[in-house]
């Protein structure tokens, strides 16, 4: 009997590892298929919670945003729905055709629309093409997994948030902050990115100036300005970073570890904490348990946050010593750092010190949302 169950013990830790690796397989094979940023959307004809067809040949020279979710009703998707139904409005303002797609049918959206309020517009990808189009079609189970796509007004690809899970109660506002920040996403299809420049006051932009500050550090409350951090320094790296978010939090030794280094070589460090949620005396605490050997600044009124575009936390910006922005992103590509593989804000801080150019000065940040006021 014993011989017997513990065959049955193996059989079914077997069958459990082969489904994983099934299970992993497919995932892989579904992302692989997925559209990247640059590329054409892919067309969808999907019926709306009346009955209406939406397709993306009558979408032609707008900007759409395609949320997926999995299912109509439940606590993460309601949760979701109430973050994008608060920023319809302006999303709507500036110009995006808003879509909530699932796999279930008109009646299901009819009625989860009635019960939330919800002024946008559901899809129900019935036929689960479109989820299987766009990649984010969950192998096994058949649902939509959560993931949002900025169409922009070209037809192509121009974001995507995987991560929509981490900052649900903000996502909405966070994908119309994005839109801001990047007017040719929603204007005519005919007009190309050139033809925004930004003015004095808008958000920061490789190669050009970054913007000036004077903030409060956080433990002395003496101000700290830009050009003090910059004077006498070979580069400057701003750091927006949060007490409370456990992605920010994952990279406090790499942070240190970091300013350590590079300070020595003649780098200047400043985190900036922009979430209204977190105040001085918690920040101040923060810095002293973590030992910092740079300060943490408060931007109580996310003026600094605005002028630099930044979302999430931790997200970072090099400055070279003229004053130019010269890289911004995240600090390397992962938040475990048995997983990391590439080191952008090391990298970029090396090629300043040798006097060459930074080969990627852009790398898309990840972490919690900045939680802003008002």
């Amino acid at each position: 009997m014993a011989n017997i169950k513990k065959i049955g013990i193996v059989a079914a830790t077997a069958a459990a590892v082969v489904a994983a690796f099934t299970f992993a397989q497919a995932k892989a094979k579904m992302e692989a298929s997925a559209p990247a940023v640059g590329t054409a959307a892919p067309s969808y004809f999907l019926p709306d919670q009346d009955g209406q067809m939406h397709t993306l040949a009558s979408d032609k020279g707008k900007a759409v945003l395609l949320a997926f979710y999995p299912a109509d009703g439940t606590s993460g998707c309601t949760l979701e729905a109430h973050s994008l139904s608060s920023a319809y409005k302006d999303l709507k303002a500036l110009g995006v055709t808003v879509y909530g797609v699932s796999v279930q049918d008109p009646k299901s959206h009819k009625s989860f629309c009635t019960k939330e309020g919800i002024p946008y517009t559901l899809l129900a990808d019935t036929e689960k093409k479109m989820s299987a189009a766009y990649g984010v079609l969950i192998p096994g189970v058949g649902i939509a997994n959560r993931v949002t796509y900025l169409i922009g007004a070209d037809g192509k690809v121009a974001y995507i948030d995987t991560n929509v899970n981490g900052h649900l109660l903000t996502c909405g506002e966070d994908w119309a902050a994005w839109v801001k920040a990047h007017p040719a996403a929603s204007a005519s299809a005919r007009v190309s990115l050139a033809s925004f420049s930004p003015s004095a006051s808008g958000p920061a932009v490789i190669g050009k100036s970054a913007p000036s500050f004077t903030l409060p550090d956080t433990t002395t409350g003496k101000p700290v300005s830009l050009g003090s951090l910059g004077t006498s320094k070979k580069a400057t790296v701003l750091l927006f970073v949060s007490t409370r978010c456990p992605v920010s939090n994952a990279y406090n030794s790499r942070m240190a570890a970091l300013a350590k280094k590079y300070t020595a070589l003649g780098v200047a460090f400043a985190g900036i904490d922009a979430n209204t949620t977190e105040s001085t005396r918690e920040i101040a605490d923060f810095v002293k348990q973590q030992a910092f050997l740079f300060p943490i600044l408060k931007d109580s009124d996310d003026k600094v946050a605005d002028a630099y575009a930044a979302h999430v936390t931790p997200e970072t910006y090099v400055i070279d010593k003229q004053g130019v922005l010269i890289y911004h992103g995240r600090i390397d590509n992962d938040m475990d750092p048995a997983n990391v593989k590439t080191h952008e804000l090391s990298t970029a801080l090396d090629a300043v010190l040798a006097g060459k150019p930074v080969a990627r000065p852009e790398a898309k940040a990840f972490g919690c949302s900045i939680k802003r006021g008002g």
